[in-house]
Parts: structure tokens; sequence; C-alpha cells
């Protein structure tokens, strides 16, 4: 397989992109990011234009909350070898993870800076890196069209605390996506992957949110705690609901949008009285799009042309992994709740009795998860 830093040499330029520039936003994030001497400097810049800009709500809180972990890459990194690109990513995933276990972080973002890739025309070279890169990233060969996890980790404060873990999915976000139907994806600088763990970042909030209310008692400098106003699986799916309401209306229109809930739709498809008024009208636990919002390279992204394509389909999607944790829908935990990996007992090992609590948990030694491990050895 060729290397990242050979498909960079056969990067070709957008000539879309000559007379369709950057709003200017993403415009003068990416002169800014372009400028940048240091990652800090570039992560900066990163969470400004995401705290603003950002259409998924819950990134946008996490980059103004500080709960964003990063991963960047410039160009010199990226015609280095594919082993200094790997390095650089699995250090900072985890150091993301160490944070993450102590309720500091929710989101890790991997962003390759490049005016290169920024210009890039959409296509089949732009597609082989952004593959390699999510390759070097999640360590496994990744293929476009399919649904990618990545695992975080969260502690529960006191010795020996419960843990849980959750999966995460990882999406693909580019420059090129600006102006073009699926902009709701682009991001400044060049090519970037996020993953953003909703139900650790409300677990972490509501655990924040306890620290808080008994800091005083507690002796704690309540500043120094982590904050985010989603800190419930009932204030996410809120959020969700909002974000995809919030799409852009782009060139092709909203690639995104609610489903209105039908006249006769069951009670559980109804949102909760205390929802906002404007979303009484929609349903709850399905909503539509023209692209898989769970496809961590959804195939489409790499097409050049700016309207969306009469080919593309429409997808029904889901929220219910934030409303749902039954045991006929292992995503609520998995994805929402949090699946237990480590809780204080009394006694022997028990064998789980019911489905419901294997669905919930499994014991496993935190020392037989290299990632986990690594970063509790950093924190030593």
């Amino acid at each position: 397989m060729a290397t990242i830093r050979e498909f960079m040499d056969r990067l070709e330029r957008d000539p879309w992109r000559v007379t369709h520039p950057f709003e200017a936003s993403v415009n003068d994030a990416n002169e800014r990011l372009f400028a940048c001497t240091s990652a800090a400097k570039a992560e900066a810049v990163l969470n400004e234009w995401l705290a603003s800009n950002q259409p998924c709500l819950f990134g946008r809180s996490a980059a103004r909350q500080g709960l964003l972990s990063h991963c960047v890459l410039f160009e010199p990194d990226l015609l280095n070898s594919d082993t200094h690109i790997r390095d650089a990513i699995q250090a900072a995933r985890t150091e993301w993870t160490r944070r993450g276990f102590n309720g500091e972080r929710s989101g890790f973002v991997v962003s390759a800076i490049s005016p290169r890739l920024a210009y890039a025309k959409p296509g089949a070279i732009l597609k082989a890196i952004a593959q390699r890169l999510c390759s070097l990233y999640l360590l496994d060969e990744v293929e476009c069209d399919r649904v990618y996890l990545d695992d975080l980790f969260l502690q529960a404060p006191g010795h020996n605390g419960r843990v849980w873990r959750w999966r995460a999915g990882v999406n693909y976000f580019a420059a090129n996506g600006d102006g073009r139907w699926w902009q709701d994806h682009r991001m400044p600088g060049g090519i970037a992957f996020s993953v953003n763990s909703v139900g650790h970042m409300a677990r972490s909030g509501a655990i924040a949110k306890l620290l808080k209310d008994g800091a005083g008692v507690l002796g704690l400098d309540s500043r120094e705690l982590p904050a985010t106003p989603v800190d419930s699986l009932d204030k996410a799916l809120l959020v969700a609901m909002q974000t995809i309401a919030g799409a852009s209306q782009a060139v092709s229109g909203k690639a995104t949008m609610l489903r209105p809930l039908a006249p006769d739709a069951a009670a559980a498809r109804r949102c909760p009285a205390h929802f906002p008024a404007k979303l009484q009208a929609f349903d709850r636990c399905e909503y539509d799009g023209f692209y898989h919002t769970d496809y961590t390279l959804p195939t489409e992204y790499f097409d050049d042309a700016a309207e969306r394509p009469a080919h593309v389909r429409q997808w029904s999607l889901d929220f219910t992994y934030l409303s749902d944790a039954g045991v006929n829908n292992p995503a609520g935990v998995a994805m929402g709740t949090g699946q237990v990996i480590k809780a204080p007992f009394d006694g022997p090992w028990r064998e789980p009795s019911s489905k419901r609590e294997r669905a919930a948990g499994e014991l496993i030694d935190l020392a037989a998860v290299p990632r986990l491990r690594d970063a509790l050895a950093r924190a030593d």
C-alpha cells in the first residue's frame, strides 16, 4: 500500500474551489492554521472555530468547555513516514484515554493540517489518504461505508471505583465539504476524524454536577471540575434532536432532517413534555439523512459534485441509543448508559443471571486493555 506521503504527491487541486471560495469563517481559520507553528496554537484555532461553527451541538459544547483532546498533524508530519504518523496519533489517543478516564475529556479530534489537503479535489486520492490516516488511528484497515468505533472509559470518584466503557462513532470531516451538499461535515485546515462519546459526556457531566454541588463540603475547587450542559441522556437526546433540526441549508437543502411524528405514533416515539414545543411534532426515535451519520467514511464525500447526486439515497437513522437501554437495543448500553467493566463487590465473582445483567456489564481486568493500561501507567 502507498504511504500517505506518496498519496500527498498525487493530490489534484480542486478547480471548483477557484470559483467557489471558502466561506469567511473557514477561510480565516485556514489561514490561521496554516500559519501555526505549534500544535497548541492549532488546537486553539480549531476549538475556537468548532465552538462557533460546528453544526453538531455536542462538538460545539465540547469545544467550548474544553472537553476535546486533539492530535494535530502538520504537513511535515504527513510527509514523514506512516510509522511517525501512527505513533503521533497513538500517543495523543492514549493521553485522551487517560483524561477521559478522569472525566476531563469526552471527544478526540485527529486533524491533518495542510493547504494541499484543504484545496484538494475530492476523489480517489483524497479518499485513499483518508482511509490510510484512519487506519493509522484505529490500527485496523478501514473501508468506506462502514461503521468504525473507538472506546472511551470513565472511573467514578473514589478509591477502586466503578469503571464504565463507551463505544463511540468515528466520523470524517474535511475543508472540501465547505459549500458542498454535505457541508455539515466541513472542518478547516484539511481533513479530520472526530469521535465524541455523548454517553461519556452525560455520565461525567452528571458526576461533575454532583461534585460541584458538594464542593464546599468536600473541600474542592469547583472551578477545576469539568462542566457541560449535557449531564443526562435526556438532555443528550434533546441536543441530538436540536442538532438535526439545525442542519445547514446547503446547496441541495438540508442533508439531515427530523422526521415528522406519525398521527398514530406510539407514546414511546413522542418527545417528553418538557422538550421545546418546536420539537413536539417530530419523532424522538428516528430521523432521516442523505448520508449515513454512523458511517466513518461515506463514499459520497469523495465525489467532487457540489450538489447532491441523484443516486444518493435517503437513510432512516435513529436516536434510540440515547433513549432505550433495553436488552433488545445493545447500543443503548454500549453508547448511551455505558457498560460497566469494573465494579467494587464483595464475595466471589458471580456469573450474571439475566440477559439484562449480561448486557449491562462484564467485569474485566483493566490491565488487559492495552491502551487503558498505558494511559493509567502514564498517570502514575
